[in-house]
């Protein structure tokens, strides 16, 4: 979900599973089913081969392509959120732990502006770095 600011759209949930989340939602339709039939219901490849229809070798492909994806879209995401200034990495660390603007202000001794300016960038860096 996304929330204008200042006329930018922010987008609220940028924590690692809601990145990985959304790079799932990006993959093509069998490379998802084939990825989650694998990493998630512990299927060999063979397995789904056989229940797909194609050659293990389709399969192994569909693998590459998702691993590949999420490795790309995680190295994006971790180069922008170290390229962030110390402060607006522990706000947003702080709001994904649950406090509140409020309390991030106090906890780090910050204006309630700053909080919300640096999460802004912060949150906008992320999206960037990890829009597909």
């Amino acid at each position: 979900m996304e929330q204008p600011i200042n006329g930018t759209a922010v987008p609220q949930d940028m924590d690692r599973l809601s990145v990985m989340r959304r790079v799932l939602e990006g993959l093509p339709e069998t490379t998802l089913i084939v990825f989650m039939a694998h990493r998630v219901e512990g299927k060999r490849y063979a397995e789904i081969a056989r229940e797909m229809g194609v050659s293990e070798w389709r399969v192994e492909r569909h693998m590459v392509r998702a691993i590949s994806r999420i490795a790309d879209v995680g190295a994006r995401y971790r180069a922008a959120f170290a390229a962030l200034d110390f402060v607006s990495r522990q706000v947003l660390e702080l709001a994904w732990d649950g406090l509140s603007n409020d309390r991030i202000a106090v906890r780090l001794g910050l204006s309630l502006h700053d909080v919300e300016a640096r999460m802004t960038e912060a949150l906008v860096a992320l999206d960037e770095a990890t829009t597909l």
